[in-house]
């Protein structure tokens, strides 16, 4: 889809150029690698803050692996 409306081409001249550019954070001219890393980043973010919740809250651990996992904490 990316490429169909000429989005990665267009990231890819952009990101270049300002990559050029002294004293800047580069960014991935790749938008495909890009966009996976920040989903990846988004979707780790999101398992942090529900690992978060079950080790707060005995009541999240609603299977019995998790039950098992936390046993020794809840002790």
């Amino acid at each position: 889809s990316l490429n169909k409306v000429g989005a990665m081409k267009t990231w890819t001249a952009v990101m270049s150029k300002y990559n050029a550019f002294p004293f800047v954070t580069k960014v991935n001219p790749d938008i495909a690698d890009h966009v996976t890393h920040k989903a990846m980043d988004g979707l780790f973010q999101m398992i942090e803050k529900e690992e978060l919740s079950i080790r707060k809250n005995p009541i999240q651990r609603t299977t019995a692996l998790l039950k098992k996992v936390f046993a020794a904490q809840d002790r």
